[in-house]
């Protein structure tokens, strides 16, 4: 420190609502934040980050990292802030006042936040653009051009009172000069230019050092009759660093590509495909994009894993984000990752893990993870080797948590204009992305995986991508978007339907080779049935034991197919299996389905099962079928229910050795309704037109998905085919448009336009909420979630009878946190018509009608706050938005208009 602060010490960073006797200087709160800064630097931040940051050396990364510490809330260092703050503090304000009276138009205050001046504060010092739009995002949102320019000349009296110019400006070139020559400096013409997406991530550290520094568990206020001493620091920060004991970014063990160290971490050797993909990686000259197409069950995720580990290892990522497409698959994995990174370990610092999704708080696997310690030096031998680290549990927070699973929402909400996105690009720039089931996403948010990706190619960051069955002008995309190339010439690469197919980049040149399998294939046997022909179907195939998945749809279909099968065939056991089960309800049947057949499954426990379900029995279920029943849809997803069949090598009853899969149709030309509502037409036309009688798996699987989604390699097909494809493409096209209204910029346009600086980088912010959030990169209508309770005629308040035993929870009170638990995992999303948008608002308005009558002290319980409960009665029945709703322990919800009869069922 080369110069010392005089008549800042004076101005003030933080109060106390609470007690007036505390306060911190804003020249503590400034060398704390910077202290957070270099200690972010030097021991958080994962080498590949450092290198996004675009700076020559890491010690220039510390210098300018540690500026914006210093320098970042120079903006509270006017009128406007100081006579606000110190309204509570009259010692300090009395202090302040010996050296410039504190008089400033209240009604004018609003237009200068302190971040917006502090920016405008390091523009009138000639600072660099890009550094001073920093200053003024740290509060989550750029600034916008305009509103900075006009600070200075158009709201002067925010910054001094008049006739008090000389001494404000003191005070921001005390604390400026300070700050720089701290750093290193002598003047601000020596930090340096940087681009927007360098600017980026130094505004997601800026915001996490400035989070840590505010919180005062870590850094405590001072008596007000205090001024501070340098001679705290450095150990103020120490102490408070030591504290918050954030895990140190991950390191992988170099070796996963030997046969023999796979082995080790994942029980079996690697097979043809994860040789691959292994080798691909591990001969790359830079980090880049992979796709590995591969048919299910394959081992996609042990290869994925593993070629993380090799690229973590080779270019300095700190961890591992892996993204699923539905809560239920994130859940799944769950188990499977924790277990891979707590091998992970053995040799470093406990990692932080997250589970990421909108009910990862009601995992019960995520909850016990959350009570282990920190680990500590004496006893590493006992701990286990990941935990939840407490600062990482917060929704903005969740990406900077080393390892990170969770719905594909994760990743697309970097692509979403909303407040504090910079700390997700921060998140993702130091991890190793794997994204699952990549083929399962709209159009709508297609497009901010393909924003997402371009940001994350610009920043090195490694991306796999996993699917059985991608079209390939959608594989072209993927790769297109990561190279932030909208036009490239025509290539082989972008049309090969060799499969296994391994497509990767390497700087650069995009490289591709099919994978020769080493395990046999299988011929799957294709028959079309109508509804009437199923229970005869599966009466024969299933004659002499066995069991069968039906596939369907929609919720309502899968009941109404279980009733027939129940009614059809008696001697059978039906399960229903879909989306409108309780949370509770939904996990024990999938641990019951499991059980019985799962892989190890034995033949008395599979034999007369039926298993009819919706799409949910896509992906979230390792399940293996005897004889599968699909209902059409689209190639892609009807290729990835057959992956159900024949799963695992076992001894099947005869009639059940060939493989068959029957296609539930209509027979005639038109299209189930309710299929028709949630695929369109042309998918489904398509499918239908190129059905095989047979399919040889794997090698079939690409071209079908290929010959289905090239219609544009083809001569029109007709009339009716062409008007399907036109509303299908025009559907597509407003779907794009939707989405793109709130997209943050693409990384090298902005940059042109604003001159390397964070100006209107988010002029139009998507969502201003969390779970507005999570709805933003997901197209449709809302969807409407509820806690299912029973309220008996004797107005008692109740779980159903099969949950905790059915047992009364007091309504005048909030109930106790280990209850109130137990009431927020009865979840259940209602069927999508209750979302639609005529009707959503007469549901949620009638749902808070009723728990303000009957539940209002729920709202107190920090777990409750804010859920909406459904109230079944007695008969587990519930009246809502014109509605009877009825939920049964074996068929889920069900619903019709409150006119029972049948021919107003909805």
């Amino acid at each position: 420190m080369r110069r010392t602060l005089n008549k800042t010490r004076f101005l003030a960073g933080k109060t106390d609502p609470e007690n007036t006797s505390l306060w911190l200087p804003l020249w503590m709160h400034l060398w704390d934040t910077a202290g957070i800064m270099e200690r972010l630097v030097r021991q958080w931040l994962p080498e590949s980050v450092k290198r996004a940051m675009g700076f020559e050396c890491e010690e220039a990364l510390l210098a300018h990292a540690r500026f914006l510490g210093g320098i970042h809330d120079i903006g509270k260092a006017t009128v406007a802030f100081q006579a606000n703050i110190l309204r509570t503090l009259p010692e300090a304000r009395q202090r302040l006042e010996t050296l410039t009276p504190l008089d400033c138009p209240e009604q004018n205050r609003r237009e200068s936040p302190h971040a917006r001046a502090g920016e405008a504060v390091l523009l009138w010092d000639d600072c660099p653009g890009g550094i001073a739009s920093i200053v003024g995002a740290h509060h989550g949102k750029p600034q916008s051009c305009a509103a900075v320019d006009d600070q200075l000349e158009g709201w002067e009296s925010n910054y001094y009172p008049k006739g008090q110019k000389k001494v404000w400006e003191d005070f921001w070139t005390e604390l400026l000069m300070t700050v720089l020559q701290d750093c290193g400096f002598d003047d601000t013409a020596e930090l340096d230019d940087l681009n927007p997406q360098e600017e980026v991530l130094l505004t997601g550290l800026l915001i996490m050092a400035d989070w840590i520094a505010s919180n005062t568990e870590y850094f405590p206020l001072i008596p007000v009759e205090k001024l501070g001493s340098m001679e705290d620091y450095p150990a103020r920060v120490d102490r408070a660093w030591e504290k918050l004991a954030l895990p140190f970014p991950w390191e992988a063990q170099p070796g996963i590509a030997d046969p023999q160290e796979f082995a080790v971490r994942f029980g079996f050797a690697p097979n043809a495909v994860q040789r691959a993909v292994l080798e691909a990686v591990d001969t790359a000259a830079e980090p880049g994009i992979l796709i590995l197409e591969a048919q299910m069950g394959v081992g996609k995720t042990e290869a994925a894993l593993a070629a993380a580990e090799v690229m973590a290892s080779r270019f300095g990522l700190g961890g591992v984000f892996f993204g699923l497409p539905t809560q239920a698959t994130a859940n799944g994995i769950f188990p499977r990752l924790l277990g891979w990174a707590d091998t992970q370990s053995e040799e470093t610092l406990p990692q932080a893990i997250k589970l990421a999704h909108g009910m990862a708080e009601l995992n019960e696997c995520y909850l016990r993870l959350q009570g282990r310690g920190v680990q500590l030096e004496e006893d590493a031998q006992e701990a286990l080797q990941v935990q939840v680290h407490q600062w990482f549990r917060g929704n903005k927070q969740a990406l900077l948590a080393n390892f990170v699973i969770g719905t594909v929402d994760q990743l697309l909400l970097a692509a979403l204009a909303q407040k504090h996105v910079m700390l997700r690009h921060l998140g993702l720039a130091g991890k190793v992305v794997i994204i699952d089931e990549c083929h399962a996403y709209d159009t709508y948010m297609n497009c901010y995986l393909d924003r997402a990706l371009e940001w994350l190619g610009w920043y090195k960051v490694p991306v796999i991508l996993l699917s059985a069955t991608l079209p390939a002008r959608r594989r072209a995309e993927l790769v297109e978007a990561y190279q932030q190339k909208k036009a490239v010439p025509d290539a082989p690469w972008k049309t090969s339907c060799g499969y296994p197919l391994l497509t990767w980049t390497d700087g650069a040149e995009v490289k591709q080779t099919a994978i020769p399998p080493d395990a046999p294939g299988k011929t799957v046997q294709l028959t079309t049935l109508t509804e009437p022909e199923l229970p005869a179907l599966l009466r024969r195939k299933l004659a002499e034991g066995g069991c069968a998945g039906v596939i369907v749809n929609t919720v309502k279909k899968a009941q109404k197919i279980a009733q027939l099968l129940r009614e059809s065939l008696p001697d059978k056991e039906v399960q229903l299996f879909h989306a409108q089960f309780l949370m509770p309800d939904r996990a024990a049947r999938e641990n019951q389905l499991m059980a019985r057949i799962g892989k190890g499954s034995a033949p008395e426990r599979r034999n007369d099962l039926i298993v009819v379900g919706t799409q949910v029995m896509e992906q979230s279920l390792d399940i293996d079928l005897d004889v599968l029943v699909t209902e059409l849809c689209p190639m892609d997803l009807l290729l990835q229910r057959i992956g159900r069949l024949h799963r695992h090598r076992r001894s099947r009853p005869a009639p059940l050795q060939q493989a068959c899969c029957a296609v539930l149709d209509t027979g005639e030309n038109a299209f189930d309704a309710g299929s028709e509502a949630v695929y369109g037409q042309w998918l489904l036309w398509r499918t239908r037109k190129f059905l095989p009688r047979s399919i040889r798996l794997p090698e079939e699987i690409s071209p079908l998905v290929q010959q289905v989604y090239g219609w544009e390699r083809e001569a029109p097909g007709g009339a009716q085919g062409e008007e399907m494809r036109c509303v299908y493409e025009q559907t597509q096209e407003k779907k794009k448009a939707r989405a793109e209204a709130y997209l943050v910029p693409q990384p090298e346009t902005h940059r042109l336009a604003q001159l390397n600086t964070l100006d209107d980088w988010m002029q139009n912010e998507g969502a201003r909420s969390d779970p507005a959030a999570r709805a933003a990169v997901r197209d449709g209508d809302p969807s409407v979630e509820v806690l299912v309770m029973q309220c008996r005629a004797d107005g008692s308040i109740h779980f159903l009878p099969w949950q905790e035993g059915g047992s009364a929870v007091a309504a005048d009170s909030p109930p106790p946190p280990e209850t109130a638990l137990k009431i927020a995992r009865q979840k259940l999303r209602l069927p999508a018509v209750f979302g639609k948008a005529w009707k959503v608002d007469r549901v949620i308005r009638e749902l808070e009608a009723d728990n303000r009558s009957r539940l209002a002290a729920w709202q107190l319980s920090p777990l409750l706050h804010g859920e909406l409960v459904l109230l079944l009665d007695e008969n587990l029945t519930a009246h809502l938005a014109g509605m009877e709703l009825c939920y049964d322990r074996e068929n889920g919800l069900t619903y019709q208009k409150e006119e029972t009869d049948e021919g107003n069922r909805i």
